[in-house]
């Protein structure tokens, strides 16, 4: 004869138990974890055959920069470790270049005094962890690590030319009008690269022994690009713009208008490699605008607005000098 088991039978465990059960899993979990996460650590290494610090800098160096790891979120040992981040200090004079070496990367930085190594390796330490460059814009620089050599950041010093300019300048809008031309103006010099600020250009129409018209630039800015940038003489060509009017002579009445002005330059510039220029240069001025004149018929008394364009065309030679 069989026997039915009730609900209230079936013999049930204690809620105590089950927890009891529950915590020794998740502690053997752990347990099992554990080693596993101890394991992914960090070593910093002092590479003392290329280290230029002193035995006791060395150990307070070391001890900075694992404090900057931990900052950076990398757990950090001094045993059992799982990579080694390799650091040394190359010193010149007062200043110091940092290395850091590890399995993410490596990075240099250079400061101008030993104190500001704390800085410096906050800054590294969040460039590798992060993977990118240590800039002065990056998330690596904050108001906390600032160097010195940061804040007073060492720049090229470009050549700064003044110069003035003398040739002849034509323009073939209503027949051909020419005359001498001249002009004044600063250029910042690089290798490659060159500023140029003008202002004050002239050209001088001339018919026997008058001025009849001119065209004139007012103010300039352009940028010339040297092809041979080490050489003490380069070709070079360049680019930009000018605020100017522009007049030419008619026997029915002169053509005028002023406006924005775009330039070609193409050029020679010799002794680069003093602090006196010369320079020989074509130049074609291209006006945004047409000049216009308003002409009356005499019989008709009807106005006629007439348009031309003015391009010019110039080449001269020009002297600069200044200092480096």
């Amino acid at each position: 004869m069989k026997r039915h088991l009730r609900s209230h039978d079936v013999p049930h465990r204690p809620i105590p138990e089950l927890a009891a059960r529950a915590a020794a899993g998740l502690a053997l979990g752990l347990g099992l974890l554990t080693p596993r996460l101890a394991s992914a650590s960090a070593c910093v290494a002092i590479d003392a055959g290329r280290d230029g610090l002193s035995d006791e800098e060395r150990l307070s160096t070391r001890t900075l920069f694992e404090e900057a790891l931990v900052e950076a979120g990398v757990n950090v040992a001094r045993e059992g470790c799982d990579e080694t981040w390799t650091l040394y200090h190359v010193r010149l004079g007062e200043s110091i270049t940092v290395v850091v070496q590890s399995p993410r990367g490596t990075r240099r930085e250079r400061v101008q005094r030993i104190e500001d190594l704390p800085a410096i390796y906050h800054q590294l330490a969040h460039s590798i962890q992060s993977n990118t460059e240590n800039t002065n814009d990056s998330g690596n620089v904050d108001r906390r690590n600032v160097t010195e050599e940061q804040s007073d950041r060492r720049r090229v010093t470009a050549d700064a030319i003044w110069y003035a300019k003398l040739g002849y300048g034509s323009t073939p809008a209503a027949g051909f009008h020419g005359g001498p031309a001249f002009g004044f103006g600063r250029r910042w010099e690089l290798d490659s690269i060159c500023i140029n600020l003008g202002f004050l250009n002239f050209i001088m129409y001339q018919e026997s022994d008058e001025f009849t018209g001119a065209s004139a630039g007012w103010i300039e800015l352009g940028a010339d690009y040297f092809f041979d940038p080490y050489a003490n003489s380069s070709a070079y060509m360049g680019a930009g713009l000018s605020l100017g009017n522009h007049s030419i002579p008619d026997p029915d009445g002169a053509y005028e208008n002023a406006g924005l002005q775009g330039k070609a330059t193409v050029g020679y510039e010799m002794f680069r490699a003093s602090t006196i220029r010369l320079l020989a240069h074509l130049d074609a001025t291209l006006p945004m605008y047409r000049l216009s004149r308003t002409v009356v018929d005499p019989l008709t008394l009807i106005e006629d607005r007439q348009h031309v364009y003015s391009p010019t065309f110039q080449l001269s030679l020009g002297l600069g000098w200044g200092s480096r």
